[in-house]
């Protein structure tokens, strides 16, 4: 087995080239590109900028990072981007963090889309 990466401005696919006696079969494998940074605030990365390669698995990773505030409550302070093989949506809180995670596949940079770095308000 042969494997082919071929990328297109629109399209990222991996071809897999299986030999057997007498034929030669191809497979396409489509991937998703996914927004890689540490920091992501107002559509915008701070720190940490980058691409990754969903694929196989679920592909693409959004999570918010909220902080408790005893005045307030939960404040929203940035979110990652990231590739995860074993990626759900899911809320964590451990002590005064808060983490939403959200995924999502078959769109290039769909996590850049999702959770509430685009919806943050300056105060």
């Amino acid at each position: 087995i042969w494997k082919v990466l071929a990328v297109h401005p629109f399209l990222v696919a991996q071809w897999y080239i299986i030999h057997q006696p007498m034929q030669e079969i191809w497979v396409q494998c489509l991937a998703t590109l996914c927004k890689v940074c540490t920091i992501f605030k107002r559509g915008i990365c701070l720190h940490g900028e980058g691409n990754c390669t969903a694929e196989e698995g679920p592909g693409c990773r959004t999570s918010d990072m909220s902080f408790f505030n005893v005045k307030d409550g939960w404040l929203y302070n940035h979110t990652q981007l990231d590739c995860y093989d074993k990626c759900r949506a899911w809320n964590l809180v451990r002590g005064r963090l808060k983490v939403s995670s959200f995924c999502c596949k078959g769109q290039d940079f769909c996590n850049m889309y999702r959770g509430r770095s685009l919806h943050w308000k300056s105060h």
